[in-house]
């Protein structure tokens, strides 16, 4: 698919869905993330192929669209907090930057209400001064920044030790298949918890799931277990 097909269907393919982040005693807290797929895809095991398979350029042009999606989700939704995954290839690109940066100084988007999900992928480049002037601006107006996915791929340690991380999300699903699970997700969960950084099991499927996490130290919890997905899906527009 070239750069203009692919421009094109974002709109008329691409769906989106919410999914709550409940606290440790499974109550909903107005968290929600949005979860957004190929609408042919929704549900589908390997819908992460889809996303690994665009070239830098469709990923960056991926994220500028969904991100001028916010104040319009914002104001539907209105949550306490919505969490938005962003490519680390995009906080490359002046030109998305130079987008929520005009988001932000121009209150399209209250970054209050905001947690920008850094995905973590295998191969993370590193952060530019451009860049980590923008998280540090829109950490300064209220918003959080994620880690999605921490310990299954390159983790941006820079940010950590820059004190720009607000929340650690660990993908339990990710991780199944690892003799030394629960060692390693309770070693995450201490680690966040030492530095005073927010936590978050995410793919929590099963009642053992959940107990599993609250036993190891996770402050919140995200999966189809809890049943709280919101009801309605949307195309992006």
């Amino acid at each position: 698919m070239n750069l203009a097909a692919f421009k094109s269907t974002i709109s008329q393919k691409l769906g989106f869905q919410f999914q709550q982040i409940v606290c440790a005693d499974q109550k909903p807290q107005r968290w929600i993330e949005m979860l957004y797929r190929p609408k042919h895809l929704l549900g589908h095991m390997n819908v992460e192929q889809y996303f690994k398979s665009l070239t830098s350029q469709q990923k960056v042009d991926l994220d500028y669209n969904i991100f001028n999606q916010l104040p319009h989700i914002l104001l539907s939704e209105n949550p306490a907090r919505l969490s938005i995954n962003l490519m680390p290839i995009s906080l490359l690109s002046s030109e998305f930057r130079a987008n929520l940066r005009s988001l932000i100084n121009n209150e399209l988007i209250n970054p209050n209400q905001i947690c920008i999900e850094i995905v973590e992928i295998h191969s993370m480049p590193p952060l530019g001064s451009s860049a980590l002037e923008l998280l540090q601006l829109f950490r300064s107006k209220g918003g959080w920044v994620a880690l999605d996915d921490f310990g299954s791929g390159s983790a941006h340690w820079e940010l950590l030790q820059m004190g720009l991380i607000d929340v650690i999300k660990v993908a339990n699903q990710n991780l199944k298949h690892n003799d030394h699970t629960e060692f390693f997700t309770h070693g995450l969960a201490n680690f966040a918890n030492s530095m005073r950084i927010n936590t978050v099991l995410e793919g929590v499927e099963t009642k053992e799931d959940y107990e599993r996490g609250l036993k190891q130290g996770y402050k919140n919890f995200q999966g189809w277990y809890f049943d709280t997905a919101l009801s309605h899906s949307s195309e992006l527009i």
